[in-house]
């Protein structure tokens, strides 16, 4: 490599006489109103070298002096060549007449490229797009808007964790998460769980992924590169993609002071909960039976009797419907976010300056979100060579949850909560005077003790920053180095009190995390232009990365606990049961290369190469290699096309291959303390018993293998961007074929061999998929002006094959023993595995002769499939002088869900399918097999209650259609105008409402 750079260097130095001296031109641009525009890109004719205007449509460009021509573009905006004629300052009104494909984006490294010149999928999205919607998290800011990336959240509480996948997934059970970058430095988003509970679900917390402490306000753009070849100077930290977010820096050419003010405030209500039955109440075969979970009591208005269970000691009880007493549990939820940012300075010096908050509270009663981030960067160029540029961000997120699981919990015992039992009565008296819960099921909690008495709070501290130091040693040479670390620690409490049906003797465990990263890039970039013949230009970049990230997780709990209400591990007796201590450290040193060449500004072609030296591979395997090479050709200008109709068009292919490496320490065999038992009753070891302790270390039922290598992914991209009638149609239209390989996984061995798994490389899926996105400027006059953007994403996912004798394995984690999310050969990954109905041959159900009801379910077989056949996203933007309305909607068809929620309320009796013929006996249709083997039709009998009761929860009865439609977003807002604002000493002010979720439906 060092051979490499000292050549490459050279011939550069040896070409250095033929540089032109840069001289700096600055300038604004404005739309036709005299309103400045931010984010439109300038940049220099034949070259992909460029820049973006700051907010005030101010921007600073160092150009080669023979420069001729700058071109300006933007989203929306009619594209303009503008001569410079030997000046230094220029002012340019653009005219919005359609949306343009020649703009400038972030890429790989914070390298600003113009568009047109990638062979590569990449979207942008601006900071207009996501600020103020009513988000708190850049990645639910970012659902329905960007073609082939799947974005779900956790569920709608406060604070909870949001899962992106960019083009499907990659790895079998390693991370498939992409990579956040912000201003350069990746950054965590990790999701650390916390379970003090017994073992599987039940205790469980749903923590925030760490992008939530991000503050939206402070971001200018978002970039989205999706495929290999995009992300392939990052390295195998990229192998899912990279969110590359731009924050708002201050650069204004001016030299005054900005200060803006952003305030949001927002209410959330609960949806999305079925219909409920209210006519029949607590009870079973028609008999109130005030301990019951079910709603299959006698019909609310009987007459009370001693026989229904209505009339005890000669009065009648309180029986009546409370149609609401699921939704009243949740909550009104405020959410206010205000931001405030401070910014000066110019194009050579300037600094920015932010402070936000948000305050959330949750739909789950005790449930919030606070988080307060303050952030300062400054920049400075020193004679013009030296640039110098830093920030740093402390941000501070205290976050209050709720347990989860399917036992006792928050929400965990709505499901057990019958119609006529009034749940809000019980907020403020569910416990008794000594702190016992109050609760009409033994051995489960009542749903508002879960919520106070049995929180989950965490509170992290997280400082990230960066400086870097830049010197352009000739003009056309510049070397810089970049440092930069994202640290934070998070630390937890989970509590049981005293009574809790989980922990009923109380538990408190105080869970730590810490995780830091430091990153290091050094970059030397050198262009020149007209190489060897005229119109060829070449960029090369030669650079260097270090990366170390550390990761602790240290566990103090006590159970046992003495005083209630004092939640210290002092006050406990028993330590011994999950305290611990986790402590990891990996390291990964990068080399990277990339030639850009462009020529005449229509044929493109980039070569990228890295080699990355990984800490958790073998010595012998831990250097690998991957490279990419991607191609654009601009037809309409190499080929003179000048048409109203065809305005622009480029294909474009790539081609890359990504490594993944292992998690640390894999390759050595370990020893670990053991447990005994399942989410019922667990015992944890060290064990007294009889004044003997019992360690309870046993070596790990996991063989290592001292002969890992890394995954691969290799990835096939081709693509076409279109502009039609004069671009106010835009087209971008990619199809990409990746395969994944060697995939590191625990594989499963026969028990004779005494272990349970080998970790080892074996296995391979495909992900195979189309995207587009499609802008559209339907109307475009001096007063109004409506604008339509799409995006479409079809991906087929697919395992190939896992190992020889192996046809599929559960997917890591807890799951329901009837439903689990399975990878199996022919199928797309997480199909959800468990017991089918069986069929006779033409698919009606087998019933059972002897019941009545469904015949036993046959086990292994595949229920659900959750990936989605396709999805879109369209945005409608609309501005009448300073009016601006926009709204989102988002479809998704097909995926396939199982509700265990909506099984258990159905075999409760709560939901009102059950509602109609409820006291007549019903028949399940389908066929009995006879003796001789073929199949009659079922004729039995059964109550109603048993037809609805045999449903189960875990069975593909319980399987729906994940088809939806969402109306996401809506917004309305005001400029105010210009002269009016500046009477009062302000550079703009906006006013807008907006709602988020507004309704869904589904099949």
């Amino acid at each position: 490599m060092r051979k490499l750079f000292t050549l490459v260097l050279c011939t550069l130095i040896s070409c250095g006489g033929l540089f032109a001296q840069n001289r700096p031109v600055t300038g604004k641009i404005t739309d036709l109103n005299g309103n400045p525009l931010s984010g439109v890109s300038v940049t220099i004719t034949g070259s992909t070298n460029g820049t973006v205007t700051d907010a005030d449509g101010n921007f600073r460009l160092s150009v080669p002096a023979r420069t001729q021509t700058l071109i300006i573009s933007s989203v929306n905006y009619v594209r303009q060549e503008v001569p410079l004629e030997g000046k230094n300052q220029i002012s340019v009104q653009l005219k919005p007449t359609s949306t343009n494909l020649d703009e400038v984006v972030v890429t790989s490294l914070g390298i600003v490229r113009d568009k047109r010149s990638l062979g590569y999928a990449t979207q942008t999205i601006k900071a207009a797009e996501i600020a103020n919607k009513g988000s708190v998290n850049i990645a639910n800011a970012l659902q329905g808007k960007v073609a082939g990336v799947d974005i779900t959240g956790a569920s709608g509480g406060a604070g909870a964790s949001v899962n992106i996948n960019i083009r499907g997934i990659h790895s079998f059970t390693g991370n498939n998460q992409p990579l956040f970058v912000i201003d350069g430095i990746p950054m965590s988003n990790d999701v650390d769980r916390t379970n003090g509970g017994t073992l599987g679900t039940s205790g469980d917390y749903q923590p925030s992924n760490r992008a939530l402490d991000i503050d939206i306000n402070n971001i200018e753009s978002v970039n989205v590169l999706k495929g290999a070849a995009a992300a392939a100077l990052y390295g195998s930290r990229a192998a899912n993609g990279v969110i590359v977010i731009t924050t708002k820096k201050g650069s204004s050419a001016k030299g005054k002071v900005d200060i803006v003010l952003n305030s949001t405030y927002s209410v959330q209500t609960v949806s999305g909960l079925p219909d409920f039955q209210n006519e029949y109440g607590q009870g079973l075969n028609g008999i109130y039976n005030p301990v019951s979970a079910n709603s299959w009591g006698p019909k609310f208005g009987s007459t009370p009797t001693v026989a229904n269970g209505l009339l005890v000691n000669n009065t009648p009880i309180d029986y009546r419907a409370y149609p609401d007493n699921i939704k009243d549990y949740f909550e009104k939820a405020p959410l206010l976010d205000n931001n405030l940012s401070i910014d000066g300075g110019d194009a050579t010096q300037n600094y920015a300056f932010s402070i936000g908050n948000v305050n959330q509270k949750g739909i789950v009663p005790n449930t919030s979100l606070y988080r307060t981030n303050v952030k300062f960067g400054a920049n400075t160029i020193l004679a013009n060579k030296l640039k110098l540029g830093g920030t740093v961000t402390y941000t501070v997120t205290n976050h209050n949850g709720v347990l989860g699981g399917n036992g006792s919990s928050a929400l965990g015992q709505l499901i057990s909560t019958p119609r006529s039992f009034n749940l809000p009565s019980t907020k403020n008296n569910y416990k008794t005077p000594a702190g016992a819960n109050i609760w009409f099921i033994s051995g489960s909690d009542n749903p508002y003790f879960d919520a106070y008495e049995n929180p989950v709070i965490s509170n992290l501290s997280r400082i990230a920053g960066s400086v870097s130091v830049g010197y352009d040693f000739y003009k056309w040479l510049n070397v810089t180095y970049r440092l930069g670390i994202d640290a934070y620690n998070d630390r937890r409490k989970q509590i049981f009190a005293i009574g809790s049906a989980t922990r009923p003797t109380g538990q408190v465990m105080n869970d730590n995390f810490f995780r830091s990263e430091l990153n290091g890039d050094l970059l030397i970039t050198a262009n020149r232009n007209d190489i060897f013949v005229e119109g060829l230009n070449a960029n090369v970049l030669l650079g260097q990365n270090v990366n170390q990230r550390n990761y602790q997780n240290v566990t103090v709990r006590g159970d046992q606990l003495t005083i209630p209400g004092f939640y210290n591990p002092s006050n406990a007796t028993v330590f011994t049961n999950g305290s611990g201590e986790t402590s990891e450290k990996r390291r990964l040193l990068g080399y990277y290369a990339q030639l850009s060449l462009a020529y005449k500004n229509y044929l493109f072609t980039e070569f990228t190469g890295r080699i990355d030296r990984s800490s958790t591979l073998p010595t012998d395997k831990n250097t690998y290699f991957y490279p990419a090479i991607s191609a654009g050709f601009v037809f309409t200008d190499a080929f003179k096309i000048h048409s109203d109709v065809l305005s622009y068009g480029k294909l474009r292919a790539s081609a890359a291959r990504v490594g993944n490496d292992a998690d640390p320490y894999l390759l050595r065999s370990v020893y670990v303390t053991g447990t005994f038992g399942n989410n019922v009753a667990l015992i944890n070891f060290p064990l007294t018993a009889n004044g003997t302790t019992y360690t309870g270390f046993s070596a790990s039922s996991r063989i290592a293998s001292a002969d890992l290598s890394p995954e691969f992914t290799t990835s096939y991209e081709a693509g076409i961007n279109i502009g039609l009638w004069k671009n106010r149609v835009n087209i971008d239209a990619a199809y990409f074929d990746e395969v994944s390989k060697d995939q590191i996984i625990n594989v499963a061995l026969a028990p004779s061999t005494a272990y349970a798994t080998q970790t080892t490389n074996v296995g391979e899926m495909t992900n195979k998929g189309i995207e587009a996105l499609v802008n559209v400027t339907a109307i475009s006059t001096k007063n109004f002006k409506w604008d339509v953007s799409g995006n479409f994403t079809r991906i087929r996912n697919k395992v190939i094959s896992i190992k020889e004798g192996i046809t599929s394995f559960q997917i890591p984690g807890n799951a329901f023993t009837g439903t689990i999310p399975t990878i199996k050969v022919g199928e797309p990954y997480g199909v959800i595995v468990g017991s089918k109905l069986p069929r006779s041959p033409d698919g009606q159900f087998i019933i059972n002769p002897t019941t009545g009801t469904f015949a036993p379910g046959i086990a292994g077989q595949v229920l659900a499939n959750p990936n989605a056949d396709y999805t879109f996203g369209i945005t409608n933007n609309f501005k009448y002088k300073g009016f601006l309305l926009s709204f989102l909607m988002d479809f998704q068809k097909g995926g396939q869900f199982i509700s265990f929620a909506v099984g258990q309320w159905r075999s409760a009796g709560a939901l009102i399918e059950t509602l109609p013929d409820r006291e007549q006996p019903r028949i399940i249709p389908g066929v009995i097999q006879a003796p001789d083997g073929k199949f009659i039709p079922n004729t039995i009998q059964i109550p109603a209650q048993t037809y609805w009761r045999s449903f189960g929860t875990q069975s593909d009865l319980n399987v729906y259609d994940a088809t939806v439609f969402r109306f996401r977003e809506l917004s309305l807002g005001y400029d105010f105008n210009q002269n009016l604002v500046r009477k009062i000493h302000l550079r703009g002010l906006h006013l807008s409402v907006f709602a988020r979720n507004l309704f869904f439906c589904c099949s």
